[in-house]
């Protein structure tokens, strides 16, 4: 080879590129383990490997090219480094990326959460080297972003712009074919769609005897004023519905009743399908009746900040029927919530 050219191989749709540079041999990414031996006869031959990321689909078969040459070089984030040294457990000659170093013609870019905390990109002679991000399976690259990078949005809009200024006329993916610098635009559409101007607030909740019920249709008319609301009984409703409303919410309140001292199972069915990666930040209170401990709303709100969602207010807990002052306090932790929405996205 000579120096800069690159050489694309594909082992099963996954694709590993060798490049030249600065008197150096390079094999850029990974293949799972069953596609192990190919890529070992392919990397051996390298100076060095860069590990776009240490995530077990790309470093199969790892241990045994450390094995065959353990004076290899080993590329990483500190995340991808410390990662690696775990999964192939022996000696690894380290050489730690750093976001914005270069080395000859390569350019590394520190890219978290495409998929993985630990992934980079890498840029070199017009060519970038994306890892996941604009690949593609068999349904094409729309479906390959829903399935894989979606649920880091936040993750994409933020490595499309570190990636602003870089020369990128061709653009190499660890699955499926070669793109164009067009697929920037895509993905940044994609990654915008969920923006938008009105809020929308979800209030989930179970209730026994009409109590909480009562709460919730309260916390839904005093959140009706400044949001889209929509408001889901989890004994009595489609509950991935339920689960897709609060996903795609801003305002987030969770009624429940009491049974055995826990909160009813459709509670648990819905917030544990929380996209606990979009959602962390996401204001919340929670709120109920009960004629005891009640215990599940305080398990809920505890699971509900575990998650990363951020207290608003404190829970409103109401000894069986609410009265006008038990409402009042809903209107009150409402006012907190929306608050506390309007400040976090000020920050």
């Amino acid at each position: 080879m000579s120096a800069n050219e690159i050489k694309a191989y594909g082992f099963g749709g996954y694709n590993v590129y060798r490049i030249n540079s600065g008197g150096k041999s390079y094999i850029i990414g990974g293949v799972p383990e069953r596609y192990a031996e190919q890529y070992i006869e392919t990397a051996a031959e390298c100076d060095a490997v860069i590990l776009l990321s240490a995530k077990p689909e790309f470093v199969g078969g790892m241990d045994r090219l450390l094995e065959r040459r353990p004076d290899i070089e080993v590329y990483g984030s500190p995340a991808a480094l410390r990662n690696i040294k775990e999964i192939v457990n022996r000696p690894v000659i380290e050489r730690l990326i750093k976001d914005g170093m270069t080395e000859a013609d390569l350019k590394f870019h520190i890219t978290p959460g495409l998929d993985w905390v630990d992934t980079v990109m890498v840029t070199a002679c017009g060519a970038l080297f994306s890892g996941q991000a604009f690949s593609s399976g068999a349904d094409g690259m729309k479906a390959y972003y829903d399935e894989r990078l979606a649920v880091n949005r936040g993750f994409v809009l933020s490595a499309l712009d570190r990636l602003k200024g870089e020369d990128i006329s061709v653009i190499y993916p660890a699955y499926g074919k070669e793109r164009t610098a067009e697929a920037f635009n895509e993905y940044r559409r994609w990654s915008a769609e969920h923006r938008r101007d009105n809020k929308r607030a979800a209030v989930i909740y179970s209730s026994g005897y009409g109590y909480t019920k009562m709460l919730a249709e309260r916390a839904a008319e005093a959140l009706g004023r400044v949001s889209d609301v929509s408001v889901f009984d989890v004994g009595d409703c489609d509950i991935m519905a339920a689960v897709e409303a609060l996903n795609a919410a801003d305002l987030i309140a969770v009624g429940t009743n009491t049974i055995n001292r826990n909160a009813p199972q459709g509670i648990w069915d819905v917030i544990t399908r929380t996209d606990t990666v979009n959602k962390r930040g996401t204001p919340y209170f929670t709120f109920g009746s009960f004629g005891w401990a009640g215990d599940g709303i305080k398990l809920t709100d505890k699971t509900l900040s575990a998650m990363g969602l951020r207290r608003a207010a404190k829970p409103v807990e109401v000894l069986f029927r609410p009265t006008e002052k038990d409402l009042e306090k809903i209107d009150k932790a409402v006012e907190e919530l929306i608050d506390y929405e309007e400040r976090y996205h000020q920050e």
